[in-house]
């Protein structure tokens, strides 16, 4: 009977350890993505959107030139931009488009 009870504890020890080394791995990839400027360059800003749909704070904001690429964490894995295809002219943003954000995908933008 001990053996028994000292072989279950050590699974038990064994797949409580497994499962938390295993889930900061997969924390990390989920809500996080890269956006990438296509032919030209982009100044985005871009928010968290919430589980209803609702914009959230803003968590990136700024310039990615001509296939450049930078990586940002949605924390709800959904976030909304909005864009100006011109950076180097004062223009008012467009957009209000809103994406997923996991696996480290990439995000073509505009």
């Amino acid at each position: 009977m001990k053996t028994i009870y000292k072989l279950f504890s050590i699974l038990l020890i064994a797949l409580l350890v497994v499962t938390l080394v295993s889930i900061p791995d997969a924390k990390a990839e989920e809500g996080s993505c890269y956006l990438q400027a296509t032919n030209t360059d982009v100044f985005i800003v871009v928010f968290d959107m919430d589980r209803d749909g609702n914009k959230g704070p803003k968590i990136w904001q700024g310039r990615i030139n001509a296939d450049q690429s930078v990586k940002i964490t949605a924390p709800h894995g959904r976030f909304v931009y909005d864009y100006n295809s011109q950076p180097d002219e004062d223009q008012p943003l467009s957009g209000g488009t809103e994406r997923w954000c996991s696996d480290d995908e990439t995000i073509l933008v505009p």
